[in-house]
């Protein structure tokens, strides 16, 4: 069976400052408002361990890609829907819509700890369509919309990846900041 995942990747210039326990609680009311909504099967928000220009990642399960142009997703989600407030410092703002046979990419809370140990989500994304083909260790999601920031990206949970990214690559590991949540 094929999944679908929209992801959602950001800076925010408070990441260790004072505005980011308001930052985060306003993220959390986003997401319950977005498990509301028919065809939001799951979100699970992470941080990334490295300095990255997008450190902020929030994946998406749904139902399918026609999810995100229903007016129930219309109407009271994407950009618009940020208060000013935060939207207006929110930085390097990337959406994909991706799909690919990912299995559970669900990370249990407390994993990637600052010693590297623990499970993490471990992004490889390919930046261009010659880049090598992602290893054998990643699952493959094809993007198939929104802004198509990345040639494909191979996604896996697991200890932090710290091989080298090959060529025309990222590679970028993430720590859970909750547990995987569903709607109701």
């Amino acid at each position: 069976m094929t999944d679908v995942f929209y992801m959602v990747e950001m800076a925010y210039p408070d990441r260790d400052g004072p505005g980011r326990a308001a930052y985060d609680g306003f993220y959390e009311r986003h997401i319950s408002m977005l498990l509301t909504i028919p065809g939001f099967l799951s979100a699970q928000r992470f941080e990334c361990l490295e300095e990255e220009r997008a450190p902020f990642l929030a994946v998406y399960r749904l139902a399918d890609a026609e999810v995100l142009e229903r007016p129930s997703y219309r109407t009271r989600a994407g950009r618009l829907s940020v208060p000013e407030e935060f939207r207006e410092r929110m930085q390097n703002w990337d959406r994909n819509l991706l799909q690919g046979e990912a299995g559970a990419l669900e990370v249990v809370s407390g994993g990637g700890g600052p010693d590297g140990d623990g499970a993490v989500l471990t992004v490889l994304d390919r930046l261009d369509p010659s880049a090598l083909a992602l290893p054998d260790a990643f699952a493959a999601l094809e993007v198939i919309g929104l802004d198509r920031t990345i040639a494909e990206r191979g996604v896996r949970v697991g200890p932090p990846w710290k091989l080298a990214a090959p060529p025309s690559c990222t590679v970028r590991n993430f720590r859970p900041l909750h547990a995987l949540r569903k709607p109701g």
